[in-house]
């Protein structure tokens, strides 16, 4: 029996076919594993680092910076998920980071240091305000226009090492008569100016003097810098052990930097936003005002966001020791961290320039 041979184009028509048969199930192959171990489109990305901001205070203007940093997003592109949360006073934040170590918290620098002194494993590792907010102030009708006007009034301020400690030094340095002052540890300062029973409050602009424009109650200051007292801002701060996330420190630092930038770039667009996230109701007009009334605590000529001063930081806690205010002498270099300024500082030049927001 005579065999027929295929035609020679058959024979390469179904080579072809076993070919793209073969190749098909190779592509197949592929999809179906890149399909099983690439994350689909509503996959969950990897999770942001999770962090707790426990401030000292309400939030407030003074908070603009962490307010557009979480509003902007700046946080959370750089892997990072803040929630800020209010506070009662130094303690209060203390307290929080040493039972969280996703906790950064704020809080005065001599607060801070007492603390530490305490036996606290916690470390600052930035500044919040670069100086000291730090006033004296009184109503219109009261004399307060050189130091010497302080002797014979009753000055009044709320416990705690910070402001017992510029009032002193601000004795020492301009020559006054202890015997002349008369201080008041008061819980409500402000109440206690308005009733007359103190002549004097020394408080915080970003607190008291917040308090006196949010009343539309009309005041007047006189600066400790301006007769030589320059005391160190408050401070962020952790718990030792996280310093061994000490990236996720500088990306806070530089996302929260833009944020202070992006909130004095346009007026018009951030103050809504911070009027909206504060916990006390303000006018958009006297925000605006108390955000120009900061920038000179936030960041004073010549220096960067976040900025420790170390020379301020020791000239404080040698005043705590002369005033007995610490247990025991603190380690100032396992107690202060610079490294994780250095580092952002180097990274992020721009956002993190010595020009002003």
């Amino acid at each position: 029996m005579k065999r027929v041979r295929p035609k020679p184009h058959t024979a390469r028509f179904t080579s072809r076919v076993v070919a793209g048969f073969g190749l098909a199930c190779v592509l197949a192959t592929f999809v179906f594993i890149w399909l099983t171990s690439s994350p689909s489109e509503g996959a969950e990305l990897p999770a942001a680092a999770q962090y707790k901001l426990k401030l000292n205070r309400a939030i407030s203007p003074a908070s603009a910076g962490t307010i557009l940093a979480a509003s902007d997003a700046l946080f959370a592109r750089a892997g990072l998920d803040v929630r800020m949360v209010a506070g009662s006073g130094d303690g209060d934040a203390i307290a929080a980071v040493s039972a969280d170590e996703n906790t950064i918290g704020v809080a005065s620098a001599a607060a801070f240091l007492k603390a530490r002194s305490e036996g606290l494993a916690i470390v600052a590792f930035a500044g919040c305000y670069a100086t000291s907010p730090i006033e004296f102030f009184t109503l219109p009708d009261t004399t307060l226009l050189r130091p010497s006007d302080l002797e014979g009034k009753r000055i009044g301020y709320k416990r705690g090492p910070e402001l017992s400690v510029v009032l002193y030094e601000f004795v020492a340095k301009n020559s006054l008569a202890q015997s002349k002052l008369l201080p008041i540890e008061s819980e409500e300062p402000v109440q206690d100016l308005l009733d007359r029973k103190i002549d004097v409050l020394l408080g915080r602009l970003d607190i008291e003097g917040q308090e006196f424009a949010r009343r539309n109650i009309e005041y007047k200051t006189l600066s400790p810098a301006s007769y030589g007292v320059h005391a160190a801002g408050p401070v962020y701060f952790v718990q030792e052990r996280t310093l061994g996330k000490r990236r996720t420190l500088e990306k806070f630092v530089i996302a929260t930097a833009a944020g202070w930038s992006a909130a004095y770039a346009d007026y018009d667009r951030t103050i809504p936003i911070i009027a909206n996230s504060i916990d006390t109701p303000l006018s958009r007009l006297l925000i605006t005002r108390l955000m120009d009334a900061q920038r000179g605590f936030l960041r004073p000529y010549g220096t960067r966001f976040g900025e420790l001063d170390e020379r301020r930081i020791r000239v404080l806690h040698a005043q705590l020791l002369q005033r007995r205010l610490l247990q025991e002498p603190v380690d100032l270099t396992r107690a202060v961290n610079y490294d994780v300024l250095k580092e952002a500082y180097r990274s992020e030049a721009n956002n993190l320039s010595r020009d002003e927001p």
